[in-house]
């Protein structure tokens, strides 16, 4: 609704609703578990699908997992892909600042957390969002090409108008 790109797919709570979303897609998937932890791919939390039935079987083996004490109980299957390039977006709250902030990497997320000097951080205004003056900044002095860079930007500032509009 917010013109922010984003895979085709849905939640699935077992591992025929995730056939059914698979099939739904007709085509090659990726499912992801639902979990309140970074690092899924690390642990096993990310399978690939090419038929629904395949689907099936990877959600039975990913709602048997546990992340901590916590089992998983949904997966997101989505259409899988073809991937340029992959971004980490991040919109929280944070404490200290009492503001929210938008952290960016141009490398991905997978790591994240052992890559922190490569996150940009952008501190939003709560009425006016994210600098846009600083995020064009930013991507300019990247090596993401040209021609992507004010989609990117956009696409960023969208994520905090979002997040604003649903109270969150």
């Amino acid at each position: 609704k917010a013109g922010i790109a984003t895979p085709r797919g849905g939640p699935a709570s077992s591992p025929d609703q995730a056939a059914q979303v698979a099939r739904d897609l007709a085509g090659p998937v990726v499912i992801k578990i639902q979990a309140w932890t970074t690092g899924r791919a690390a642990i096993g939390g990310v399978a690939f699908a090419d038929s629904p039935q395949q689907a099936a079987d990877r959600t039975k083996r990913l709602l048997a997992l546990k992340v901590g004490n916590f089992p998983v109980s949904e997966v997101l299957v989505e259409e899988k892909l073809r991937i340029a390039r992959e971004l980490f977006v991040s919109l929280s709250i944070d404490d200290r600042e009492r503001c929210p902030v938008l952290l960016v990497s141009l490398s991905g997320g997978s790591g994240i957390e052992e890559r922190a000097g490569q996150v940009q951080r952008f501190v939003c205004d709560i009425a006016t969002g994210p600098d846009r003056a600083a995020i064009d900044r930013f991507l300019s002095t990247s090596d993401i090409p040209a021609a992507s860079r004010a989609a990117i930007a956009e696409a960023l500032c969208r994520t905090f108008e979002v997040a604003r509009a649903n109270e969150a």
